[in-house]
């Protein structure tokens, strides 16, 4: 059986890994790479019929990070590093900082991650991953269901009941919170969530940097 490759959410938290080493150098038996062997074992992103024994080891983690290490010191992509690494490091190439928080964002709910899990669908444009977007998802559904909806869009106005009839309520409440700073333990109020149409809503959860109630219609320009 092959290797999973693996995912946004786990290059980022690799990468942090590496990024964060002295030197941008790593080893198995160093306690950042044990710790997130341990962590990429328990996040339910890879079924378990689709791991091998040796899945996501420290070993086969530090070698991962060191191929890439080397690709990138010659400028040459070498063999058996994902893609993927190339396209997240260059995407955050400038933003490092930025890479910290998801990751730590991730570390800090990983006990929700263990226990709650839906579809890979639900990452839904999230550029911090499918774990922190369906984070994001479980605590809009969890205390933005249980508000009050406007009758219109806070972002572009629209107020679909206008437009369709028999289509139901078709306005949904935006948890305005950063993916990087949510918790799930923490209840959010109504003072965390925007009236939006499902247009909007998906343009939001793909907009960066992240918007809120003051600059939301950034979205639309």
């Amino acid at each position: 059986m092959a290797s999973a490759s693996f995912t946004r959410d786990e290059v980022i938290l690799a990468l942090d890994v590496l990024y964060s080493s002295e030197n941008g150098k790593v080893s198995a038996d160093s306690a950042e790479i044990k710790e997130l062997s341990l962590l990429l074992k328990r996040l339910p992103i890879h079924p378990a019929e689709n791991r091998r024994a040796d899945f996501r080891s420290p070993t086969g983690i530090t070698a991962q990070l060191m191929r890439f290490r080397s690709s990138c010191l010659s400028g040459i992509n070498g063999q058996n590093v994902g893609g993927l690494f190339f396209r997240v490091a260059f995407e955050y190439e400038n933003r490092v900082n930025e890479l910290h928080s998801i990751a730590k964002a991730i570390r800090n709910n990983k006990e929700v991650f263990v226990c709650l899990f839906g579809s890979p669908l639900e990452e839904n444009g999230f550029p911090e991953g499918i774990l922190l977007g369906h984070l994001h998802n479980i605590i809009e559904q969890r205390d933005g269901a249980k508000l009050a909806i406007k009758d219109h869009c806070e972002v572009c106005n629209s107020r679909p009941a206008l437009c369709y009839r028999n289509a139901g309520q078709l306005l949904q409440n935006h948890l305005i919170v950063a993916p990087t700073l949510m918790n799930y333990s923490k209840k959010y109020r109504a003072d965390s969530f925007l009236t939006v149409c499902p247009t909007c809503h998906a343009a939001l959860h793909r907009y960066r940097p992240w918007l809120i109630k003051e600059n939301c219609e950034d979205v639309l320009r």
